[in-house]
């Protein structure tokens, strides 16, 4: 199987898919809120830098997350894949301190035994209580994970890097134990809520959590050290076997995230398995999200991108409309802009500028949801078309990546 060359795992990123030709001259995506919301924390001799969690209007001031805190890993290691784009293709080398601070502050929220906590205090002290902060190995970890191979992607591009990157080599390499214990249950199968078996060896139970950790995996395989090509394979194969594939039409190709349900934020399956297909060259992989491009996204598109999609016990789909954010439209922009660069199938990047409209107004609220002159994005749309016009970390950095990944705005 091919190791891919760093350049190749910047097109499965999205980077190139830059160089597509475009009928206008696109703007490129404003980080100037996303800027505005880093900051940083001195600890023990170390400058770590971070991404406040909220952002109220209208003053768009950071605030504090209530029992969570002022950061977290969640947002900071995707906000790294926001920085990576910048300094690789924009040439920001003035963003190369941020970026190092962010890679200390994962090192910081994350130990040698693989675990990972999440929340940040203000005062520079870890949340080690919250529920989604207890030391763990599931949705904040391997969001670290990818903020940590944009890191390393970073930093193999610069000169004198060599002991920074083994630090981030040596975290990915913690993990090993805990993806070991994950794939012991390869090639089981398990009787999933709507009576069908499916595949056991997903992370947590929960196919959009293992997505993430296969962006992650797949982002540094072949670059040094790397090489996960059994994780890979194992975790591509998970999530084709949790894609509906039944007979209707209207939903086959839909990536179930959690049982018997599909939702928008976190279902990075499609991506991930474009990745897998690119590095493993494995057919079954883009078979599956043609799949998905050609019955499932046509109908998010139908129905204005509805927020969760459940089959009940009768075997009903029952549709949730809202809340609808930049996390679950990015998700989808990115998995179908991606496959219109592997195909180079003209369908598909129309698929994908009708995903995009989203955040230019074509939405339930008709509401432009980013704002060029600014770099804020919406948090979303919530029950009665209403606008949710704060802008916090996630919103800001999901619809950055979707900017990113189409060439701009």
């Amino acid at each position: 199987m091919n190791h891919l060359t760093p350049l190749c795992i910047l097109v499965c990123l999205g980077f190139l898919l830059t160089c597509s030709p475009q009928e206008t001259k696109l703007i490129p995506a404003n980080i100037d809120h996303a800027l505005r919301l880093v900051d940083s924390t001195e600890i023990e001799g170390e400058m770590l830098k971070w991404i406040s969690i909220y952002a109220d209007a209208p003053s768009y001031e950071p605030i504090i997350a209530v029992g969570e805190g002022i950061t977290c890993v969640d947002d900071v290691g995707r906000f790294l894949e926001v920085l990576e784009f910048e300094i690789l293709h924009n040439q920001r080398v003035d963003l190369v301190p941020v970026a190092k601070g962010m890679v200390k502050f994962l090192l910081y929220l994350s130990s040698d035994d693989g675990l990972w906590y999440n929340f940040m205090f203000e005062d520079g002290s870890i949340n080690t209580e919250y529920r989604t902060s207890v030391a763990s190995f599931q949705w904040w970890a391997v969001r670290g994970l990818r903020g940590l191979g944009a890191g390393y992607r970073i930093f193999s591009s610069l000169p004198d890097n060599e002991t920074f990157n083994q630090q981030i080599f040596l975290r990915f390499k913690a993990s090993q134990p805990h993806l070991d214990s994950l794939f012991s249950s390869y090639p089981k199968f398990s009787m999933a809520d709507d009576g069908t078996l499916r595949p056991s060896w997903n992370l947590e139970n929960a196919p959009d959590q293992s997505s993430e950790l296969l962006l992650a995996l797949a982002g540094v395989h072949g670059l040094g050290e790397f090489d996960y090509e059994q994780e890979i394979k194992f975790l591509a194969e998970a999530l084709i076997g949790w894609q509906y594939q039944g007979d209707d039409n209207q939903y086959k190709g839909l990536y179930y995230c959690w049982q018997n349900t599909w939702h928008g934020w976190g279902n990075n399956q499609s991506l991930a398995l474009l990745q897998a297909h690119l590095i493993l060259e494995d057919e079954r992989f883009l078979t599956s999200v043609k799949m998905w491009a050609d019955f499932f996204v046509p109908t998010m598109i139908n129905s204005q991108y509805p927020a969760e999609i459940r089959l009940d016990s009768l075997g009903i789909w029952q549709t949730k409309a809202y809340n609808q954010i930049a996390y679950g439209l990015g998700s989808t922009y990115r998995g179908i802009k991606t496959l219109s660069a592997v195909t180079g199938n003209a369908e598909y990047a129309s698929a994908a500028e009708d995903v995009f409209s989203w955040f230019k107004g074509n939405n339930v609220a008709s509401t432009q949801m980013y704002d060029p002159l600014t770099g804020r994005c919406f948090d979303g749309i919530a029950e009665g078309k209403r606008v949710n016009r704060n802008s916090g970390a996630e919103s800001t950095i999901e619809c950055l990546l979707a900017i990113q990944s189409r060439g701009g705005w």
